[in-house]
Parts: structure tokens; C-alpha cells; sequence
């Protein structure tokens, strides 16, 4: 695409442990405060997680509240944070009341796994524990509401495309913790091939019940710390000991650069390059020499035709795990040489949680508002350096810096990488 068009963000939503508005999230994220909070399920005694970064009841309320009928008719936690952050992304952007050619605006969602309720497995087990499968299909409509049998992974999409009269382009991503990186990353790409001109983009996720839960425990990697829970996720500290979940949507507006000028649009950013990559490791962690996040990067300054010393600023992944947070380092040391000891770096997961396919869509906000405002929020809890984490990851403080660009990344399970260049924008013609 030598003659790409250019794509740039003219707004904003999201839903977080931090609250439900853009500008509460980022003065809390500047402030280095933790959303995350002891878990509040029934039986949370029980349960070998017990931090998360949950999405408040007074929070969801209000989105309940506001949302109505669609509140009342959804049943999952996921499907309400989208239509709730696209519903503010699009108010961000002064699209509500905006005509324009409809056939040519479009959603890119990522979302994750819906939930697995036991109860929907057990209610429907026999005496010898085997499926009935006849009284299932008989009884089908006694299917709880919130259940993965009601909620397909496209919900959130053709949902949001209905309520907002999106009737272009649509697309779900689930690949793991990169879907909202490459949901971002595919919406960008639609407008540079003149497929729509506008894309809404971002993620959606929860997994905050007792099969998500233990789902990461068995793969060794959430945190089970029984500490103060604002404190247990420690991204590149050497005292990390796992990923810490949360939940919620981080949604944007992306558009291209002549169509939002023509109506006035205000434009924060622009999106400058996408790449992705298959690390072809293992299903459950990074390659050790960071080959797929590294390619991941290499190929976002490629297509936004940068060089690593343009880049100021990473928004890491930063898991707070063992294997991701040195792999993701190396990978930055292997890509950007010297120049990575320049860089500024921080991870958005220490203040929000993990939010698995939803992650990269709140992590690309703070990132585009690094670039608009200069400002970029510390990584908390980094209080021992560890030998292996070398670089300048913002200590548990906010700084002021001219931003020119930043990458941010997303690393999933299964090897599912995405990276997006966020530039400055200037309306002069690109090349």
C-alpha cells in the first residue's frame, strides 16, 4: 500500500477498575493508582486469586443505568463494556449526531471467551454424569442469560453495529491476549485500503468468575499472592509472580485523515504502522529470545516507514510474569540497540489488571494520550529491579516528556503478537 491513506483517532472510551470516563482513568493512571482490589465473588475465600481488577458496582450501575434496555437484555459483563465504550468513543468523536454514509463506517471488536457456567454443564447431566442431550434441546431456553450458549465471541460487534448504525465493514478478533492490538491494527488497515472511513476499534473482555479464574491457575500463570492486593502485580520487578486479571473495554474511533477534517473533527493521534507475528513457540509462553515480539515491532516501523530512534515511548505488555516481562525486554534491547536505553517504558496492567482480549484497547488509549499530552504513567509496584529488566520502565512515578511516537504492545497465549505505531499528527501530506 505505497498510497495508504493516513488514520488518525478522533476519540475515546472505556471502562476499567479505574472507573468509566477517558480523562478519570488517565489522571488516576498519571497518579500511579491501583484499580485492583480483593476479589468480591460469593465464596472468594475459597478461590487461590484473590486480586483482580474488577470493574466497580458503582461503575456498572451507571452503566447499567444509562444503557437501559440493552442493560436489562444483555447478559454478560463483556457485551456491556462495549456498547458502553463504543457509545462514548463515538460521543468523543461528535459522531452521535453525524449523518455521513453510514455503508462506510464499521466495528473491528476483539472479545474474549465467553463464560463457561458449570451450572449450564451440570443442570443437563444425567445420572451416569453423561449430557442429555434430548432434555437439553427440550429445555434449551432455561440457558442462564450470561452463558456462553447465549453469547457468541460476535456479539459485541454486531451488537454495537446495530445500536449505532454501523453498517460498513465488521469484524470479531479473539487471538488470545493480542485481539484488541490486532483489532485496532485490522481496523487501521481497513481505512488504508479504502474499505470504510470509519472504523470503531478496540476490545471488550471479562473473565472475572470461577472458570476464568482457575483457568489461569492452571496454566501457572496468575498471581496468587495473598498481599495487599493494589501491590501484587509488579511488572518487571523481580519479586513478580503473575498476571493479575481484569475486565472491562478500552474502544477508539479511527478515521481517516480528509474525512475527519472535513467535518471538524478533533484529532488526537495518528496511527502510523501495524505489525503482527506467530512466535511458532509454545501455547503457553513467549519465545525466550523474544523472536515474535521483536518481529512484532520490526514490522509496525516498517509499514509506518519510522526508524527505533523515532519511537519515544513503549506501552509494554508487561504481564508481570516471569518468561513475558524478560522476553519483552530483550526483544526491545535486540530491536531498538542503544536507543533502548533512551526510551521510556511502562505497563498499563500494573494499574488496570490483565484484560486478557480486551487488553491492548485501554493500553492503546494511554498510549495515544501519551503522544497527544507529553505525560506518560509510571509502571507501579517496581520496587526490585531485576537484572534481567534493565531498561527505563518509569518507576512507580509519571513523567513529562515530548513524546514524537510510541509502540504499543500486546503479546498473547499461543504466540499471537500485535504492535501499533501512534505518531504525532500533522496535517501536512505524509511521505
Amino acid at each position: 500500500m505505497n498510497n495508504k491513506r493516513r488514520v488518525v483517532i478522533t476519540g475515546l472510551g472505556m471502562a476499567t477498575c479505574l472507573g468509566t470516563d477517558v480523562e478519570e482513568n488517565w489522571q488516576k493512571a498519571l497518579a500511579g493508582i491501583s484499580g485492583i482490589k480483593k476479589l468480591s465473588l460469593p465464596d472468594a475465600e475459597k478461590s487461590p486469586v484473590q486480586a483482580v481488577g474488577s470493574v466497580s458496582s458503582t461503575d456498572m450501575g451507571r452503566i447499567e443505568n444509562e444503557l437501559g434496555e440493552d442493560a436489562a437484555r444483555e447478559g454478560e459483563n463483556r457485551t456491556l463494556y462495549a456498547l458502553w465504550s463504543a457509545g462514548k468513543a463515538l460521543e468523543n468523536a461528535s459522531l452521535m449526531q453525524y449523518d455521513g454514509n453510514r455503508n462506510r463506517f464499521g466495528v473491528v471488536l476483539a472479545a474474549g471467551l465467553g463464560i463457561n457456567r458449570l451450572e449450564d454443564i451440570q443442570r443437563w447431566c444425567g445420572k451416569e454424569n453423561d449430557f442429555d442431550l434430548e432434555r437439553f434441546g427440550r429445555e434449551i431456553a432455561d440457558v442462564h442469560q450470561e452463558s456462553l450458549m447465549r453469547n457468541n465471541a460476535n456479539r459485541p460487534a454486531a451488537l454495537i453495529a446495530r445500536k449505532f448504525g454501523l453498517n460498513g465493514y465488521n469484524a470479531t478478533i479473539t487471538t488470545a491476549c493480542a485481539s484488541a492490538s490486532q483489532a485496532i491494527g485490522t481496523g487501521y488497515r481497513t481505512i488504508c485500503r479504502n474499505d470504510a472511513d470509519i472504523i470503531v476499534a478496540g476490545g471488550a473482555d471479562s473473565m472475572i468468575n470461577p472458570v476464568g479464574l482457575v483457568f489461569f491457575v492452571l496454566l501457572s500463570a496468575a498471581a496468587v499472592s495473598g498481599n495487599n492486593p493494589s501491590e501484587v502485580c509488579r511488572p518487571f520487578d523481580r519479586k513478580r509472580s503473575g498476571l493479575v486479571m481484569g475486565e472491562g473495554a478500552g474502544v477508539v474511533i479511527l478515521e481517516e485523515e480528509s474525512h475527519a477534517r472535513r467535518r471538524g473533527a478533533r484529532i488526537y493521534a495518528e496511527v502510523a504502522g501495524y505489525g503482527s507475528s506467530m512466535d511458532s513457540y509454545k501455547v503457553t509462553a513467549p519465545h525466550p529470545k523474544g523472536v515474535g515480539a521483536e518481529s512484532s515491532m520490526f514490522r509496525a516501523l516498517k509499514d509506518a516507514r519510522m526508524e527505533p530512534d523515532n519511537i519515544d515511548y513503549i506501552n509494554a505488555h508487561g504481564t508481570s510474569t516471569k518468561l513475558n516481562d524478560a522476553a519483552e525486554t530483550l526483544a526491545i534491547k535486540n530491536l531498538f540497540k542503544e536507543h533502548g536505553r533512551n526510551l521510556s517504558i511502562s505497563s498499563s496492567k500494573a494499574l488496570i489488571g490483565h484484560l486478557l482480549a480486551a487488553s491492548g484497547g485501554p493500553e492503546f488509549i494511554f498510549t495515544t494520550l501519551a503522544v497527544n499530552r507529553d505525560k506518560i504513567h509510571p509502571t507501579i509496584n517496581l520496587n526490585n529491579p531485576d537484572p534481567k529488566c534493565d531498561l527505563d520502565y518509569v518507576p512507580n512515578k509519571s513523567i513529562s516528556r515530548t513524546v514524537r511516537a510510541a509502540i504499543s504492545n500486546s503479546f498473547g497465549f499461543g504466540g499471537q503478537n500485535g504492535s501499533l505505531v501512534v505518531k504525532k499528527y500533522t496535517a501536512q501530506a505524509s511521505g
